[in-house]
């Protein structure tokens, strides 16, 4: 009787921490509706196998940025006047449409316009006092994120800026909504 509990408990325990692995990765993508998403270009230098490190790695101008619904629909857009260095710009948006309406739970992607080119970004926007249970993972698997463009030894990528800090989330309880800064009024 005792080996069966211990077993019950080993796989139980064993279920918990995949769940805990699984969540971690999804939450990178998953923001709580209300809070404001922040993100930025980074750019950085790589060796690149015949380059030699030779490549001088230039600032990466950003353009513009826009949020498009899961059916490419322009939710929200910026263009800049003109050209801003990305080591100096940080993007934001507070989940308004263009006609200042909070946009509902989904699934949203960004894309950011730069001088290496086009980078996008798929996440979800979710309502931890709503269905967080119904949350299907598997509906993002159509959309294609961007996240880096290679030129030669140099690198740049679109990363979300977690504006929490060290605060973090609790992995295992991510489903009933943990993640984030806020919680339910």
């Amino acid at each position: 009787m005792k080996r069966r509990w211990v077993a019950l408990g080993s796989t139980l325990l064993v279920l918990l921490l995949v769940t805990s692995f699984a969540a971690v990765s999804a939450t990178s993508t998953r923001f709580r509706a209300g809070t404001e998403i922040q993100f930025k270009i980074q750019d950085s230098a790589t060796w690149f196998w015949g380059c030699c490190g030779c490549c001088e790695c230039e600032d990466t101008l950003v353009n513009g940025w826009r949020i498009v619904s899961t059916a490419e629909q322009v939710i929200y857009s910026v263009v800049h006047d003109a050209a801003v260095p990305s080591s100096a710009w940080v993007g934001s948006w507070n989940q308004m449409d263009m006609g200042g309406m909070a946009v509902p739970a989904g699934y949203y992607k960004l894309y950011v316009d730069t001088s290496a080119g086009t980078l996008s970004r798929c996440f979800s926007v979710y309502d931890p006092c709503a269905c967080n249970w119904c949350w299907n993972p598997c509906t993002m698997c159509a959309c294609e994120d961007v996240a880096c463009i290679n030129q030669c030894a140099c690198r740049t990528s679109l990363v979300f800026v977690d504006p929490c800090g060290a605060q973090g989330c609790l992995p295992l309880f991510w489903w009933w909504g943990s993640c984030g800064c806020s919680s339910c009024p």
